[in-house]
């Protein structure tokens, strides 16, 4: 009778054990947002001032997130960021200063490659404009 009250107590004991113990969650990584894909400054002429976008991004990941370099295909073209971790849904800018005397006359389209420790590695955001004499 006691080994029977026994294993009844050991039975018991696992079970509330097993149904309160935790699971661990696998991060998914860090994954980053781009308010938008595509900038469009519209037309613009070679003596216009510097024109600034500020392309906004965000963290829907469950890790920090780093933008690592952000590369431009024209000297006409500069990009300024944090170098900061970005917490899982917060949010962060890219400075994109755009400088038409250094650019050609015509339709434009620049890409910005936006690396980054997101799951996606790089991401891209093309510039447009039409710049006039």
């Amino acid at each position: 009778m006691m080994r029977r009250i026994v294993t009844a107590v050991v039975v018991l004991l696992s079970l509330v054990v097993s149904s309160h113990s935790v699971v661990a969650v696998e991060p998914q990584g860090a994954m980053l947002e781009l308010s938008t894909k595509e900038i469009d400054l519209g037309e613009l002429y070679l003596d216009d001032d510097k024109q600034i976008y500020r392309l906004t991004f965000r963290n829907v990941g469950d890790v920090p997130l780093v933008i690592t370099e952000v590369r431009t295909s024209c000297v006409c073209t500069t990009v300024q960021y944090d170098r900061k971790k970005v917490m899982p849904e917060a949010q962060g800018v890219l400075n994109i200063t755009f400088d038409p005397r250094k650019a050609s006359l015509g339709m434009l389209y620049r890409v910005l490659q936006v690396h980054s420790t997101s799951r996606g590695g790089v991401e891209y955001v093309t510039l447009k404009a039409n710049i006039l004499e």
